[in-house]
């Protein structure tokens, strides 16, 4: 049963000594140094479903627990300066909606002109909330399945990545081959949701010529789940475990066909959390094709097919693949063409951070392949139910971009983009096809 009806005003003051263990010079600048002028409002996805859901008003909920602990004033005179915990179950419930409403995507952060990034406070505000009872049910199954190596014990699962090798060993992949240049990490929720990415990115290792090998085991449900609900040590279970397998298999090179928050947790969060500077480089599969095509080593099919490219925020506004997914489709397609945000400024989906995870028609599909049904109290389906509502919102802005450009296909590079973009196009009736990168570029290799 969720902890979703329970509130206990000791546990929440106890528990803010956990996002203090978070307040390192990065997230002290973060913390001072926000002057309110409401600039990052103008990008944020989700201040279209309120002005309560700006990411100064998300982010404020964190300061009001670090000004408890880390300012004079703020400590002994609390009710003068916003400081401290929630004290009821409405207040928590509050704070939990404002942070799940946040996909830290970083728009906010390329728009301050102080450079504060409110999305990793929130992911820190999420990590208090999960002390005090406060993580979705789905996401907090997850976490635990991930974190004690159990999630191939569920039928469903097992299925579907049993589904997915046997495909693969069709292709003749090798796997867990020591010292191979290249090895390709992939997930359970890529092998369940995207299946085509990774069949797509075994075609193009074949027709590239590299050496590499991939893994026979998931290597996580996508990378750590628990970071999205802010659980540090799940987070560094499934790390460690990961990294062990990797310095076993050693490779030169990590490659992912998943450009969304896997590419940032291999390429930056990964050496941090197990507090070692890895030997390999991590790459994104469109580095290597765009590699090749220019140095003639591989060709594709000219479609006219109209296609665009939403540019996951993980992959090109944190990883500054920006442009190498546009010059390669732009070989493909004649009728390729840019959305109208492309760059550092592109718009967000809408349902990233785990948003998109645990909405409920999402949470209907995943019941269905668990073969369970998970048990809701009347507050948490409240939550999910009015947090789908507002994803679709704030997701509309993705939408009406991608009507304006016309294109029949939308290709992309991130699992929960392609899951939300299928949902938010469908509730807005805007009829689109939807590929991964690798898939797209598998299939009109020439």
């Amino acid at each position: 049963m969720s902890g979703w009806e329970n509130f206990n005003p000791e546990e929440a003051k106890v528990a803010m000594g956990s996002a203090l263990k978070h307040l390192d010079p990065v997230m002290l600048h973060f913390f001072e140094n926000c002057v309110n002028c409401g600039l990052c409002e103008v990008n944020c996805p989700y201040t279209a479903a309120g002005e309560e859901y700006g990411p100064v008003e998300k982010a404020e909920l964190l300061r009001k627990l670090y000004r408890a602990q880390v300012q004079i004033l703020p400590r002994i005179f609390p009710w003068l300066f916003g400081a401290g915990p929630p004290k009821t179950k409405e207040e928590v419930d509050k704070w939990v909606e404002k942070a799940y409403r946040c996909t830290n995507c970083g728009l906010c952060y390329v728009t301050c002109p102080f450079g504060i990034h409110s999305g990793e406070m929130i992911k820190v505000l999420r990590g208090y909330l999960a002390r005090v009872g406060r993580v979705p049910t789905l996401l907090k199954a997850m976490i635990d399945a991930e974190a004690s190596n159990t999630l191939l014990e569920n039928k469903g699962l097992k299925e579907i990545w049993s589904n997915m090798l046997d495909k693969l060993r069709e292709e003749g992949v090798e796997f867990n081959k020591k010292n191979a240049k290249y090895l390709y990490v992939t997930s359970l929720a890529e092998a369940m949701m995207t299946p085509g990415s990774v069949i797509g990115a075994v075609k193009l290792f074949k027709k590239l010529g590299i050496d590499w090998t991939m893994s026979d085991q998931p290597l996580s449900m996508r990378a750590p789940i628990g970071s999205l609900a802010g659980d540090d040590e799940a987070t560094r279970v499934v790390a460690r475990r990961i990294y062990d397998y990797i310095k076993d298999m050693n490779p030169e090179y990590i490659v992912l066909s998943d450009g969304g928050y896997p590419y940032t947790f291999f390429r930056f969060d990964l050496p941090r959390i197990i507090g070692e500077k890895p030997s390999f480089k991590v790459v994104h599969i469109v580095e290597l094709v765009e590699e090749a095509l220019h140095e003639g080593k591989i060709k594709f099919k000219t479609t006219s097919e109209s296609v665009t490219w939403h540019s996951p925020c993980k992959m090109g506004r944190f990883g500054g693949l920006i442009e190498e997914p546009v010059k390669v489709l732009s070989q493909v397609s004649s009728g390729f063409v840019k959305l109208g945000s492309h760059g550092i400024f592109n718009k967000c989906c809408g349902g990233g951070s785990s948003i998109a995870c645990i909405v409920p028609p999402t949470q209907e599909m995943m019941e269905k392949i668990l073969g369970m049904s998970l048990q809701l109290t009347a507050s948490e389906k409240s939550f999910l139910d009015k947090l789908y509502k507002d994803m679709l919102v704030a997701g509309k802005a993705k939408v009406d971009e991608i009507k304006e450009t016309g294109a029949s296909t939308v290709v992309t590079a991130c699992v929960g983009c392609m899951h939300t973009i299928g949902m938010t196009t469908k509730a807005y009736g805007v009829n689109v096809k939807l590929k991964m990168l690798s898939e797209f570029l598998a299939e009109n290799l020439e």
